[in-house]
């Protein structure tokens, strides 16, 4: 597991390169003062979200755990993919109050693909 810290200004998107070929297992966000219950950190491959982490206590400086996404919450990202995009997360703060958000991205590094012996 490779824990991947990012700062963000408000509501200022970013994007990162993953280190290696993974998924992301969890994360966990801090926003810096009081927010609303409106205020989301999602975290993408490309535009598609693969976990979510939604505020639930509006009292800043709350460590908020995200929510996998029940469809795409293992999608692979590879920085050797043949699609570039796929080597990079697009971390994106919305809704309610403008503040600034620490988050800590646990990226699972063992993620694998089973290919039928005809795909390999």
């Amino acid at each position: 597991m490779i824990i991947i810290p990012v700062s963000l200004l408000a509501n200022t998107a970013k994007v990162v390169p993953v280190p290696c070929r993974g998924t992301v297992a969890k994360v966990l966000a801090t926003w810096y003062t009081t927010v609303t219950t409106s205020n989301i950190l999602t975290i993408a491959r490309v535009s598609t979200a693969v976990n979510v982490v939604t505020v639930t206590t509006t009292t800043g400086l709350v460590v908020e755990t995200g929510t996998p996404d029940t469809t795409n919450g293992q999608l692979i990202f590879d920085p050797d993919a043949s699609t570039a995009t796929y080597g990079a997360m697009t971390i994106t703060p919305s809704g309610g109050s403008s503040v600034a958000v620490d988050a800590l991205i646990f990226f699972d590094d063992s993620a694998y693909v089973t290919e039928e012996a005809s795909e390999a």
